[in-house]
């Protein structure tokens, strides 16, 4: 495992990966940090010292190693799962109970019970469906000469998006926007307390569908998971919850911080997928791995880690390594191969991979059909969100007929 020579570290390193300024540009300091080692501790909000890893290599290792890193803090003479504290409520506490924090066998099984679901649904078949949801929130663009794509757009087509495979009803998706934006806009300790309300309300309202899909099934994921067997095996209540609320978070999350800059974008129809895999790495919009405990005592590429440490896989950096990327602060469209890790790999490889490629596909196919001109409104100005472990935009105002407005000026 060791491909890095023996060194030591032990006091975090001062990195700023919150602020504004670093969204807008985070290439120098992935280079600092590599600089300073493969595996290297820092300061992480609410985690404290946290071990992360750095270049493509060692990210790579850490991901796929989940015998040596474990989400369980009982395989590591912990307790819980990294970043749990003892005062955090109860709903924290439910929200854990999902598959993204759970090591072999249990994570194979819920993964097993849940991609039951999943294929039940072909996602690849769902392009149709998500193209018409991205044409009529287009066709609200009407008459406008100017509009805020984060809010009207990129936020609202993966909010649809993902209610719409949940089998959720179309009137209570305005009602999500606002919940799941109040949950995920939240900094710092005190951010996670003020969370707890939203995500009371988002747990409360699903308990209320998964009992409606039991007594009434109808088309959607909730209904498919409810059915779900393997094995004799079926989800329990809590688990079921988990899942559905992490689906619903992270299907929005996820793809609205892919989509927002799709202005990069002019030949969409003849680069359209080496262009998304390459938006993807250039961007990385979820920036690492949910944090894991080192089960073991180890030696990772040089660095000595201590059983009950933290360390978090940083698949940003990794993906912005020139040991694996030619010129990786450049975004070549048609950049390939291109082996990014922006759904991290080993056991926990994200879930909805393919649902977040359609869903970029159709999203930046469809906005470039309807105006090929696009530009942006204010290209010295963007407003970068200052919270870690994501990269994304605020708003991006763009200019929806830019050639017509030079013609008349």
């Amino acid at each position: 495992m060791t491909t890095h020579g023996p060194y030591s570290l032990s006091t975090p390193l001062r990195f700023d990966i919150e602020s504004a300024a670093f969204k807008s540009n985070p290439f120098p300091t992935f280079e600092e940090m590599r600089a300073a080692g493969p595996v290297i501790p820092i300061k992480f909000p609410i985690l404290g010292r946290t071990w992360i890893t750095t270049t493509h290599a060692s990210t790579s290792a850490m991901v796929k190693d989940n015998g040596s890193f474990v989400q369980e803090g009982r395989h590591a003479g912990k307790s819980g799962v990294p970043g749990m504290r003892w005062w955090m409520p109860g709903s924290f506490r439910l929200m854990a109970n999902n598959m993204l924090l759970k090591d072999e066998p249990d994570h194979r099984r819920l993964r097993k019970l849940v991609d039951q679901a999943f294929q039940r649904r072909h996602v690849w078949d769902m392009r149709g469906d998500i193209e018409r949801l991205a044409d009529k929130l287009i066709d609200d663009f009407e008459g406008q000469a100017e509009v805020d794509l984060v809010g009207r757009f990129s936020r609202r087509l993966p909010l649809a998006v993902i209610c719409e495979l949940l089998g959720l009803p179309d009137q209570d998706r305005q009602i999500f926007s606002m919940w799941t934006k109040s949950a995920i806009s939240l900094r710092g300790m005190f951010g996670l307390l003020r969370m707890m309300r939203p995500m009371n309300k988002i747990i409360a309202y699903m308990r209320g569908q998964i009992a409606e899909c039991r007594r009434h099934p109808r088309n959607g994921l909730i209904t498919e998971l409810v059915r779900a067997e393997a094995d004799g095996d079926k989800l329990d209540e809590d688990e079921l919850l988990s899942m559905v609320v992490l689906l619903l978070v992270a299907g929005f999350e996820t793809t609205t911080h892919l989509v927002q800059k799709s202005y990069l974008f002019a030949d969409t129809a003849n680069r359209m997928e080496r262009a998304v895999e390459e938006l993807a790495r250039y961007t990385s919009p979820v920036q690492g791995t949910k944090p894991r405990f080192v089960a073991r005592d180890l030696e990772l590429f040089g660095q000595q880690l201590k059983r009950g440490e933290i360390i978090m896989a940083l698949l940003a950096a990794a993906n912005t390594d020139p040991a694996e990327f030619d010129q990786p602060e450049r975004l070549k469209l048609d950049r390939f191969s291109n082996p990014h890790l922006v759904f991290s790999s080993g056991i926990h490889f994200c879930l909805g991979m393919q649902l977040a490629r359609v869903e970029a596909q159709s999203a930046i196919s469809r906005l470039y059909g309807r105006y090929p001109n696009l530009q942006l409104a204010a290209p010295d100005n963007l407003q970068w969100m200052d919270r870690a472990g994501i990269r994304g935009l605020t708003s991006l105002p763009v200019r929806l007929n830019a050639a017509q407005v030079r013609r008349a000026a």
